[in-house]
């Protein structure tokens, strides 16, 4: 190529060398020299033109490959990003899956399935099952309830409810040792079955219990490490009710009297009535609330238009509710205890 070059340069320097003879021979001479200058430059040109595209060929072959690479680097980091995008999604689904209070009312169909399951499937295979509490805290500013959707409808139900308990009040109050029922605590509504029908909704409701006379609740929530490990539960203990003897006459104090005496003069504390051991037992407790809201029930004047059916439950209290119009209602009670004056609950369950 470079002899090329040089060839070209050369001829076009003789070519345009001026001629120093006037032979006519050497002007015809000179003038084909003339035209033959004249094509080596053109095909000069064309040689240039071929160079120029052969290089601007190479040079989008290069600009290529780089984007080519620059693009692979592009889809390698996009993936690495995707792949961090995907984790942290995954870590905060399990976190938020393991938060309390979690569960909305989309699941209420597999929630209310697992806990029939727990009801009817529950077997003795430690004997302390019975005695356990639910550690589950449920705030008395629940923003569950009532639900946005359903306000007049949760509304009916508290009014409905807080007439039952009433009666449940009254009724409890022929025995004095009888744990003292609460205003009852919006929880949730939830969706029974496949479908989202009215009919098929779920209002859960908290019931507080305070201890009756005589008594005090000790919730026991079990230390972390302790061997064994002890379950948390409901201790019951007896305090001295010398004082309400002596001022309102009502009862005789439990530690500071025989127990012939107590026996012949008194009906028996919670301890001989709803407790196993020292810790109040949750399915006798229950079976003592469901006995009293169905006794309950018939003494209300919803009654005579509206059957009331206690639904199996070793933990809870399920009431449904139908009316002469077909119409149902449902209901479950949960019934807890206050943690030290404040706004949180041990739910019994």
């Amino acid at each position: 190529m470079a002899r090329l070059i040089f060839l070209a340069l050369a001829v076009l320097g003789i070519a345009q060398k001026p001629w120093l003879v006037n032979d006519p021979l050497d002007r015809d001479g000179c003038e084909r020299m003339q035209q033959y200058a004249e094509q080596l430059t053109e095909g000069m040109a064309r040689l240039v033109q071929a160079v120029e595209e052969t290089n601007q060929q190479q040079s989008w072959v290069a600009l290529g490959a780089l984007l080519f690479t620059a693009l692979k680097q592009w889809q390698f980091w996009a993936l690495v990003k995707l792949l961090v995008l995907v984790f942290g999604l995954c870590c905060w689904l399990r976190k938020r899956s393991r938060e309390p209070g979690s569960s909305n009312s989309e699941h209420g169909s597999s929630t209310r399935e697992e806990e029939n399951n727990d009801d009817g499937d529950d077997t003795d295979e430690d004997g302390d099952s019975d005695d356990s509490w639910d550690l589950g805290r449920v705030w008395a500013d629940s923003t569950q309830w009532p639900a946005p959707c359903m306000a007049d409808k949760c509304q009916m139900v508290e009014e409905l409810v807080e007439e039952l308990l009433g009666a449940c009040r009254r009724l409890s109050g022929n025995c004095l040792f009888n744990p003292r029922l609460q205003p009852a605590i919006g929880i949730g509504c939830l969706y029974e079955g496949w479908s989202a029908r009215e009919d098929n909704v779920l209002y859960r409701l908290l019931v507080p219990m305070r201890p009756p006379p005589g008594h005090a609740f000790h919730p026991e929530l079990g230390a972390e490490g302790e061997t064994p490990a002890r379950k948390p539960g409901l201790r019951v203990e007896l305090e001295c009710a010398c004082v309400r003897e002596c001022l309102v006459g009502d009862m005789l104090c439990f530690l500071h009297h025989s127990e012939d005496e107590l026996r012949r003069r008194q009906e028996p504390s919670l301890l001989r009535t709803l407790c196993s051991g020292s810790y109040l037992d949750v399915e006798k407790t229950t079976c003592w609330f469901q006995a009293l809201v169905k006794a309950a029930w018939e003494r209300l004047p919803q009654s005579h238009h509206c059957h009331l059916t206690v639904l199996p439950s070793r933990r809870s209290c399920k009431i449904r509710l139908a009316s002469t119009s077909k119409s149902t209602l449902s209901i479950e009670f949960t019934l807890g205890v206050q943690m030290d004056n404040s706004d949180s609950f041990l739910s019994l369950e």
